[in-house]
């Protein structure tokens, strides 16, 4: 075995892992731009850098399509998983041209070279026309491998719990895919093609394996509780529903308060307990927060009912921007408002609250021509699985949230009051 190989190629592959997971992880300041440029930037490297290494006799490792292909795959994955599908789209889409674009230049510039009269150190014509062609495969396949990676992972995740093996297997599932549709290909004349594709196939499985890890330990001990907003739909990205997500969207338009636009109480009814499963079973934090308009009845039987319908939308407005995708906001009853919040503790759910009434505030004090009932504020209770150990159903999650308005506003009203709140 050739160590000093075998040492450059687990080099390469953190190096990649390194880059990738740390600009995914500056998404929260930098934006998810910074990520999409080098992962397009890749791509042409990817494609057609053709070193080629002996790790062990009779094995053969590529390591532009072992490390840098399959690092590509993560990404897509983890924006999908913790962003949204507009996201993922975006993504996928700007894969795919980089891949497309780079592919058209190599054969433009083969057939300049190609021409009389064109001198150029070191270059020849048949080097980029075969870089073209493998460009234009790989554009092919990456466009497949890139969807597929999320319908598998999407399909897998109905079976296996978890978040290393869905994504190794999901992983492993389109390397495989690529590995032997493109060597077959592009390596179809060469007499070892098949154990090139058993080769090739071994070095992105161990390279998928090692991601899988390395992802595993980002998302539990580095990923943001609360990640950026976002809103999309799986369609979007496959521009295809499947009966179960056709449902699910027919179904969410009959779960909508029909004065908020939010979700209505019987929405909210199944979502903390699915919500609180899951939250259970991956150990990562689920928090509730019931809000209480302060002072409604005063809008209502001062101004008018109208008055107040308009004071309730402009909350629920509020509400709505202030949350991510996967929030789920919900008009409880009356001037009751619940939201959701998937992956936030204790803390984050407190930092959330408080920029809801901060931006209601703001909305309140600067709207123009001024709103009738002027400044409205809310009193907030949290409670947050695993966090308050009282918690052990979801039943006790909406229990300790609402004694907890109730404690702020027999407090006084206008406050946002948490298990670690002063009695």
């Amino acid at each position: 075995m050739n160590i000093e190989q075998l040492a450059m190629l687990v080099l390469e592959t953190a190096f990649m892992a390194f880059v990738v997971l740390g600009l995914f992880r500056a998404r929260t300041v930098l934006g998810l731009t910074p990520l999409y440029i080098v992962l397009g930037g890749l791509q042409y490297l990817e494609a057609t850098l053709s070193l080629r290494v002996e790790v062990a006799p009779g094995f053969t490792v590529y390591p532009a399509s072992a490390v840098l292909f399959t690092a590509t795959l993560v990404p897509v994955l983890l924006v999908y998983m913790k962003e949204d599908a507009i996201e993922a789209r975006k993504l996928v889409y700007g894969l795919v041209l980089a891949n497309a674009v780079a592919a058209a230049l190599s054969l433009l510039i083969g057939w300049h070279l190609a021409l009389s009269g064109t001198a150029a150190t070191n270059l020849r014509p048949q080097d980029f026309l075969g870089s073209a062609w493998v460009s234009a495969v790989g554009t092919s396949l990456l466009f497949l491998d890139v969807l597929g990676i999320i319908l598998f992972y999407e399909f897998i995740c109905r079976y296996v719990r978890g978040i290393f093996l869905p994504f190794y297997l999901a992983l492993l599932a389109i390397v495989f895919f690529d590995n032997l549709v493109f060597t077959a290909m592009v390596h179809a004349s060469k007499p070892d093609v098949w154990t090139l594709i058993v080769s090739g196939f071994v070095g992105k499985a161990t390279t998928a394996l090692f991601y899988s890890g390395i992802v595993w330990i980002y998302l539990k001990y580095f990923e943001p509780r609360v990640t950026t907003a976002g809103a999309g739909d799986v369609a979007d990205v496959f521009h295809r529903l499947t009966y179960r997500q056709k449902y699910e969207q027919a179904r969410q338009r009959m779960v909508r308060d029909a004065l908020t636009g939010l979700f209505n109480r019987g929405y909210m009814d199944e979502a903390v307990p699915r919500a609180f499963a899951q939250a259970k079973q991956s150990g990562e934090p689920v928090s509730l927060l019931i809000m209480d308009v302060d002072k409604f009845k005063d809008i209502n039987d001062g101004l008018s009912h109208m008055t107040g319908d308009r004071a309730l939308q402009v909350i629920a407005q509020t509400l709505n921007e202030q949350s991510r995708v996967a929030d789920v906001p919900c008009r409880y009853g009356g001037d009751e408002f619940v939201i959701l919040l998937a992956q936030a503790d204790a803390a984050a759910a407190a930092q959330f609250a408080e920029r809801f009434r901060s931006a209601l505030f703001e909305r309140c004090q600067q709207a123009d021509p001024p709103y009738p009932w002027g400044i409205v504020s809310t009193t907030v209770g949290i409670a947050t699985f695993p966090d308050d150990t009282e918690i052990v159903s979801p039943e006790d999650l909406v229990r300790v949230a609402d004694r907890r308005l109730y404690e702020g506003k027999h407090a006084g009203r206008g406050r946002i009051v948490t298990a670690s709140s002063p009695k």
